[in-house]
């Protein structure tokens, strides 16, 4: 799995989870490390995804 994969696998399980998932649930999934998925969410920030972070892990706000 490349990086873009990899981001779309992240965007696609925010979309499907009913609660925050954690960098580190992520970084279990994908095999990798929990500082590649927090990399990863800066990434999908800055080309305008609406990312939360909250105590308990990554959200989708919902819409308004």
């Amino acid at each position: 799995m490349n990086a873009q994969q990899r981001r779309d696998y992240i965007l696609e399980r925010l979309k499907a989870a009913a609660q925050p998932v954690s960098a580190t649930a992520l970084a279990g999934e994908l095999g990798v490390s929990r500082q590649i998925i927090v990399g990863d969410i800066a990434l999908l920030r800055a080309g305008g995804m609406d990312i939360a972070a909250t105590p308990r892990g990554y959200v989708l706000p919902a819409p308004a």
